[in-house]
């Protein structure tokens, strides 16, 4: 099935509540133009923010829906992996590789934040994300994903520039081709952390005070439609940056919870969210 627009394969859980996972990404890379194709890895009532979430497994499907995709001789320009439901789907996603060649893998191997780790995620899927992030041509980890994958206890992880860049090299020696180390801070900024072909370099956003849920998600849907689109790896981070400090300013300012992303899907419409300096 040929492309008319770019189409990203996107592989994460759907929360039918809590602005993360595909309720995130349909909406963000399609307002960058491209196409997106949901794989469910798992069904939630809502996101695990909330107590009480219901959780289907989609692990056994997973198989039979891609090869309907390959039958239909379906291409695509990225695979777009996020929130996973069982170790088994890290082997299903790196099969996908080789069956739709040339697509870019984008991983962002979502296992915590702020030194926890989900619920949902068992310490063979912690280990087992290493197979996963060694196929990445982009992989996106917070500080705790990045301390999980290299081994570091994060209570002791060096946030300094010269400490991320050392643990950046560390993901990228797993085999990820270029890393983004997401959401350092540093007083009052905010720093995006780019290892790209072997060079290093820190992005920085002012740091809003409120922390919200689904950013990670929001980020690396941004950043892969500015991919898809031609733009570069690191207009496609700043871009990200971009549009999730509009996101949480907004937020912020009319007192919500939750993110409220949808009123600034038109800023994508070039591929790229603008600075927020303009």
């Amino acid at each position: 099935m040929k492309k008319i627009l770019p189409r990203v394969l996107a592989v994460h859980d759907m929360s039918g509540f809590g602005k993360c996972s595909l309720t995130v990404a349909i909406p963000v890379i399609s307002a960058c133009g491209a196409e997106v194709c949901p794989l469910p890895t798992a069904l939630l009532s809502t996101s695990t923010q909330f107590s009480g979430w219901t959780f289907f497994d989609f692990t056994s499907e997973m198989p039979n829906y891609i090869k309907h995709w390959e039958a239909i001789g379906l291409e695509a320009d990225a695979i777009y992996s996020g929130f996973l439901g069982s170790a088994a789907q890290i082997d299903i996603i790196i099969g996908m590789k080789e069956k739709f060649g040339g697509a870019k893998m984008i991983i962002d191997p979502v296992m915590g934040d702020n030194g926890v780790v989900y619920q949902t995620y068992t310490p063979e899927m912690c280990t087992k994300m290493s197979e996963l992030v060694a196929a990445a041509d982009i992989v996106t980890p917070n500080l705790t994903e990045a301390c999980i994958l290299t081994g570091g206890e994060y209570v002791n992880v060096d946030t300094s520039s010269e400490g991320v860049e050392k643990l950046a090299r560390e993901v990228a020696k797993i085999g990820a081709k270029n890393v983004v180390i997401t959401g350092v801070e540093r007083g009052e900024t905010l720093y995006n952390c780019v290892l790209e072909n072997g060079h290093y370099i820190e992005l920085p956003i002012k740091l809003y005070p409120k922390r919200m849920h689904g950013t990670g998600d929001l980020f690396t849907s941004v950043l892969t439609g500015g991919i898809v689109t031609g733009h570069s790896l690191i207009e496609a981070v700043m871009s990200a940056a971009n549009f999730v400090y509009k996101v949480v300013g907004k937020a912020c300012e009319e007192g919500e919870g939750f993110m409220v992303f949808e009123t600034f899907l038109s800023s994508l419409s070039s591929g790229t969210c603008e600075s927020v300096n303009k």
